[in-house]
């Protein structure tokens, strides 16, 4: 049984953060690529955007699965330590998805046009539970 802390409840509200907005991300990149699809010229930066999408769920898989992974009986220091790097290689890859966006929306003025017609909506800052 795992003890509830403070800190532990600090590293896994940032997970749910960090987590929420992956999941965003992938939807964003789900709908951006169905839309590009429909413009043959469009095709390149799709299979771009699939690409970062594959990198997601398989980082996400693996990190979900590194999680499960922990012995019962760790040492508790250990264990939220290794739940914070989790969290911070989450952090890492949401930084990423979202360069690659920017990218793919400088190479692209379907996606950019796109991007800009749907409601902008303010993404919650992990930097807030990371610090």
């Amino acid at each position: 049984m795992r003890t509830v802390s403070y800190e532990s409840l600090q590293a896994d509200q940032a997970w749910m953060v960090v987590s929420d907005q992956l999941n965003q991300r992938n939807t964003l990149l789900s709908r951006g690529i169905s839309k590009l699809e429909q413009q043959q010229q469009s095709l390149p930066i799709a299979s771009r955007l699939m690409t970062l999408r594959f990198h997601l769920r398989q980082s996400l898989r693996r990190l979900t699965s590194e999680a499960r992974r922990r012995p019962e009986n760790a040492d508790q220091a250990e264990a939220l330590n290794q739940q914070w790097c989790h969290v911070h290689q989450l952090y890492f890859l949401l930084r990423q998805i979202d360069a690659e966006l920017t990218n793919a929306r400088e190479d692209s003025d379907a996606l950019n046009e796109w991007l800009n017609t749907m409601e902008s909506r303010v993404y919650k800052s992990a930097l807030v539970h990371l610090n």
